[in-house]
């Protein structure tokens, strides 16, 4: 009688464990979790119109990989673009030699923007005046953010930049 008691009581305790931790969730569903709001995220931004990408490196056509320690980025904002990158390449024509100002910087109204869903992710393509220069970028972005910005020039290499799409933090 005290074994059936004691097993009794160990089948209640072993029950009463396993529903408490069955309300806790595993780092796998967490995971899964986390990359469903990061999807829901990037995908409202890009509906937006209004998000940042936050420049990492960048890969000039020619030359080897740079690193960017410094904040570079271009925030598409309703019909504008605000670039701030750095640029690594040959000019071609139409542009003055050093000057100090980088020829992707600049803030313009887009000539045109298009987005499209991919399998894996977005791209969008745009397209800017830059003084006398016309600038096509073309994003491809994964469904968790993660982003190459191609961008192309009539008077300058194409050159490439890898990082993050963010949401425009609003200053105070």
């Amino acid at each position: 009688m005290k074994k059936l008691v004691f097993t009794a009581v160990l089948a209640i305790l072993f029950v009463s464990v396993q529903a408490q931790e069955s309300g806790k969730k595993s780092k796998k569903e967490l995971k899964a979790e986390k990359k469903a709001q990061q999807i829901a995220e990037i995908k409202s931004l890009i509906e937006s119109k209004n998000f940042v990408f936050d420049a990492s490196t960048a890969n000039p056509m020619k030359g080897r990989t740079v690193n960017l320690t410094t904040d570079y980025e271009l925030t598409i904002k309703n019909d504008s673009v605000f670039s701030y990158l750095p640029y690594f390449g040959v000019a071609y024509s139409g542009s003055a030699f050093g000057g100090g100002n980088s020829p992707m910087n600049f803030d313009q109204p887009l000539e045109s923007y298009t987005s499209e869903l991919t399998k894996k992710g977005y791209i969008i393509k745009f397209k800017a005046k830059n003084g006398t220069d016309v600038i096509d970028g073309t994003m491809h972005i994964s469904e968790t953010g993660s982003t190459s910005l191609s961008v192309s020039s009539m008077n300058r290499q194409s050159i490439t930049y890898f990082g993050n799409l963010a949401k425009i933090e609003e200053k105070k």
